[in-house]
């Protein structure tokens, strides 16, 4: 998958994804003109990303599970070339 920088905070995925870093706990999703917004816990070297159990777009409907795999796959691939690992964590569980 190939990244394109957009500008110093964003980047855009083969795919279609758009990632944007929204401040320092924030980062937001662009895909399909629907919008993600994922809570970020970073760190030296890697970068948490919340996700809820049922993860929705920001208008509060669900994303089907192949959406969700193509932006997770983005988001991993962006912050590599970023220079950081990602990890996925589930809140209120697995």
């Amino acid at each position: 998958m190939g990244v394109q920088e957009l500008d110093s905070q964003a980047a855009r995925t083969d795919t279609g994804v758009v990632l944007l870093s929204v401040d320092r706990e924030t980062m937001r999703a662009e895909y399909r003109g629907r919008n993600v917004i994922l809570p970020v816990d970073r760190g030296i070297g890697s970068h948490g990303i919340y996700l809820p159990r049922v993860p929705a777009w920001d208008d509060g409907e669900p994303i089907p599970a192949e959406d969700l795999a193509v932006i997770k796959d983005a988001v991993v691939e962006v912050l590599r070339h970023w220079g950081t690992d990602t990890e996925f964590i589930t809140l209120g569980g697995a």
